[in-house]
């Protein structure tokens, strides 16, 4: 049995008791229960008919929590209860956005089973520019169908979105998973010389030692 199953299991368990004996009203609130992976208490509130879609102080809906604190046996209950998987929260995120730039992909893997739709390519182009992506997520949005050196609408790759904001770990995520460090962008410049002539920031010198250690040119081939 998988590590993973084991809360699963004893979820379906707990809601299986509901048909012979009447569980108590719950005690902590859902949000609470949700963050600390307490599945009595979360299966207590599906029983009672808890409001599985209600904002905390923070805007944050019981699925955002369970998606940000990676409680996928307790994401998969919201879901198959009627949470809704396309609500945003108060940044306007839906679940799926927020598992996916906290790196919880396999909440993010259940969503899209239960219906979550998922554009790899905007949430690829999305995640960069914010900086918010980690290795688990850039692999999971790759096997998803996200091209690393594609293009967005105004002719930048991912690369170049990552060196222009200074995201100096997600340039190192995006080289390490295959991105092509000597493709220029719309404006013919090339990565090197994009991060050479940008802004100076507390990273911009290490963007450009990374790059050139990385076989980056500044200029194309003769």
């Amino acid at each position: 049995m998988m590590k993973d199953d084991l809360p699963t299991l004893l979820l379906i368990a707990a809601l299986s008791l509901t048909g012979c004996t009447e569980p108590a009203a719950p005690t902590v609130n859902l949000h609470r229960a949700v963050e600390i992976g307490d599945i009595d208490q979360v299966s207590r509130h599906i029983y009672w008919k808890s409001d599985l879609d209600l904002p905390d102080a923070h805007g944050d809906p019981p699925m955002h929590v369970a998606a940000r604190a990676g409680r996928v046996a307790i994401a998969r209950a919201l879901a198959r209860n009627g949470a809704d998987l396309k609500a945003p929260n108060a940044a306007g995120k839906t679940p799926l956005e927020v598992a996916l730039e906290h790196g919880r992909v396999q909440v993010a893997s259940m969503l899209i089973d239960q219906g979550a739709q998922l554009d790899a390519q905007d949430t690829l182009v999305a995640l960069v520019e914010s900086g918010l992506i980690d290795r688990d997520t850039l692999n999971f949005l790759v096997n998803s169908g996200a091209q690393l050196d594609k293009p967005d609408p105004n002719g930048n790759a991912p690369l170049h979105l990552a060196i222009r904001n200074g995201h100096l770990e997600t340039v190192r995520r995006l080289i390490l998973a295959g991105a092509d460090v000597n493709q220029p962008a719309d404006d013919g410049r090339m990565p090197l010389r994009i991060a050479r002539e940008s802004a100076p920031g507390r990273d911009a010198r290490f963007i450009v030692s990374t790059l050139e250690r990385n076989g980056a040119r500044a200029d194309p081939a003769p």
